[in-house]
């Protein structure tokens, strides 16, 4: 049984993202490229590879604001130091803005037929803010 939970952190593709940057060399390099890659496709996007690339934007977004919450998370970005530059936050915001996108993504839908769409929404939301432009 995978992981699922409305938190960034909370499923399988996120904490497959998280495993694959760890200790990484060149984290922010990864971190961008993880983000931009389905950030910028064309097409339709499935959830595992969304929600991967929905938590490195949320933890350029908590980096960005100083403080997590998540206890994965605030593990990670304890143990992988980055700083993150606008051109971190711009890929970040443009990943969460693609995650709701309401027609094209399976993460969405999956949110949208178990009734919790407005609470995964509500759980980006703080990250959302944290890296708007």
């Amino acid at each position: 049984m995978g992981a699922w939970g409305v938190g960034p952190f909370d499923n399988d593709g996120a904490l497959d993202a998280l495993g694959v940057l760890d200790g990484t060399e060149d984290l922010a390099g990864g971190l961008a490229s993880g983000m931009r890659e389905l950030a910028d496709a064309d097409g339709y996007l499935e959830a595992p590879e969304l929600s991967g690339a929905v938590a490195l934007a949320c933890l350029v977004a908590a980096r960005s604001r100083g403080a997590e919450d998540d206890a994965v998370a605030s593990g990670w970005l304890c143990r992988n130091l980055f700083t993150p530059t606008g051109a971190l936050r711009e890929a970040a915001h443009a990943t969460l803005e693609r995650a709701i996108r309401a027609d094209d993504n399976e993460l969405w839908e999956l949110w949208e037929e178990s009734g919790s769409l407005d609470e995964w929404l509500t759980s980006l939301a703080p990250y959302q803010r944290a890296v708007s432009p």
